[in-house]
């Protein structure tokens, strides 16, 4: 008979003398835990813990779409695909399709969606943890003594062994974003980046009914506005091959440098070891509540790579928000006071954002998207589609924090470079890799290019089209195609 907290025949087995570490460090309940993370698979997260805590919290109140919102969604995605077929934005590879779903289906989504953005930073958590009980037992060489107790060479064991703990931590970490998250979101790429496949735009029903309450709204005008939002960034993030690779090639380097405090990280990490059952919700939510005091905080090098993260996120949502705006202001009736309802949640960072923040050290949202808005509208009356196509041209065609902020010096960069050819078709070729333009910055950072997208022409000139089968054109809004939306109060 296995010894009691070793296991059984069928239970992962602990070698000897680091089970006795693991016995001193934190008895029999952290043992317990720890063979049961180990049995939970492989990996810096545990991403079962991650899932069965995300839809623990996603669950009250959820529910699935009504037949209503399905068709809505459904009439709302071909319509935004039709009037975006006549912006600046590349086209699409495939036709669109918009998932109107519930909290607990995007949650099963979003966990293979955020597991790039996610896994960098629990590698680090590990590498943490290893050199800390390095420091901490190491007498000599790979000699450790505790207590009397002679552990010769099992350091790389230990090691393996402090993978699982690790992966437990950020699993709760995890799965409490997911789960906060699932009850923020009115789609998938509200924070800026692909939160599932770039393939599928989504809108949560249960958010954007409790959303939008209230405002006496017309709810068609909301799902063709929220569509529109979400096909404009699944046309960027799925037409341009490189760029979900690109974002999550930025977080990776800012994960390479993440500095940790590893002695509260063990603190925090032993705590929810000995708490967290994925069986039991009570447990499951005092691990979270754990596991949310433990916050990463930036390094300077680090928030270098941030600002370039933030002005890439930065540019995509308000060039969406320009499309929008020409697609819909002649059509939609409502739009500036949906709008303005969309606003005022982005100016307000949710649970989930805070979490996701402190889960990775970093923030994604821009500290002032005004300066996307002047970047898009500048670029457009100096160069047309095909300048705001140049940005999405190579990675080292996106603007800098201070590009951003003064579009001339993108525009002066862009020219010397010669980066946005004549015809701007050729930047969204499929099957050709985007060039490498002469004035680029080479910033460093993993900027991967693997092609582009399918052609994609300028629109045609033209007037605004009827409301509902909008034709081919630019469609110049109150106030101008760049300028903010007419105005209005959202208030019920």
């Amino acid at each position: 008979m296995a010894p009691e907290g070793r296991g059984g025949e069928d239970e992962p087995q602990l070698p000897g003398d680091v089970f006795a570490l693991f016995e001193q460090l934190g008895g029999p309940q952290l043992l317990s835990q720890l063979r049961a993370t180990m049995a939970g698979g492989g990996g810096p997260v545990n991403w079962e813990l991650a899932r069965r805590s995300a839809l623990e919290l996603a669950a009250p109140g959820d529910r699935p779409p009504d037949p209503a919102e399905s068709a809505r969604g459904e009439e709302a995605v071909r319509l935004a695909e039709h009037w975006l077929d006549a912006s600046s934005l590349p086209a699409p590879r495939d036709a669109g399709r918009l998932e109107v779903a519930s909290r607990q289906t995007w949650v099963n989504a979003a966990l293979a969606g955020l597991r790039p953005l996610v896994e960098p930073v629990a590698r680090a958590h590990v590498r943490a943890l290893g050199e800390l009980v390095e420091q901490q037992l190491a007498s000599e060489g790979d000699r450790l003594d505790l207590g009397g107790l002679d552990l010769g060479g099992a350091l790389g064991d230990l090691r393996t062994l402090l993978a699982p703990m690790g992966a437990v931590l950020t699993g709760v970490q995890a799965g409490q974003v997911i789960g906060q998250l699932s009850r923020q979101l009115l789609g998938q790429f509200d924070l800026g980046i692909p939160t599932a496949d770039p393939a599928v735009a989504y809108q949560l029903a249960v958010n954007v009914a409790e959303s939008f309450e209230g405002y006496g709204l017309d709810p068609t005008e909301v799902a063709v506005v929220l569509a529109l939002h979400e096909t404009a960034h699944r046309r960027q993030y799925h037409a341009v091959s490189w760029l979900a690779a690109h974002v999550h090639g930025l977080v990776s380097s800012f994960a390479a440098g993440t500095t940790i405090d590893a002695e509260r990280l063990m603190d925090v990490t032993r705590g929810v070891m000995a708490e967290v059952d994925p069986q039991d919700p009570e447990s499951l939510r005092a691990a979270m509540e754990r596991a949310a005091g433990f916050r990463l905080e930036p390094t300077p090098a680090q928030r270098r790579v941030l600002e370039r993260l933030q002005g890439v996120i930065c540019l995509l949502q308000a060039w969406a928000r320009w499309e929008v705006r020409a697609a819909a202001s002649a059509r939609l009736p409502n739009l500036a006071r949906i709008e303005e309802v969309l606003r005022r949640r982005r100016a307000t960072h949710g649970d989930g954002e805070r979490q996701l923040a402190d889960l990775l050290g970093l923030d994604l949202k821009p500290e002032d998207e005004t300066s996307g808005d002047r970047f898009v509208a500048t670029v457009h009356d100096a160069r047309g589609p095909a300048g705001l196509r140049g940005a999405l041209a190579h990675p080292e065609n996106l603007p800098d924090a201070e590009e951003l902020t003064d579009p001339s010096r993108w525009l002066a960069r862009m020219a010397a470079g010669e980066a946005i050819p004549d015809d701007p078709s050729a930047l969204f070729d499929a099957g050709h890799a985007p060039p490498s333009p002469p004035g680029g910055r080479g910033e460093g950072g993993p900027s991967p290019a693997e092609g582009g997208a399918d052609d994609h022409p300028d629109p045609a000139p033209g007037g605004v089209a009827d409301e509902g089968e909008g034709g081919d054109g630019d469609q110049e809004g109150p106030g101008g195609r760049g300028g903010p939306p007419p105005g209005g109060d959202p208030s019920p």
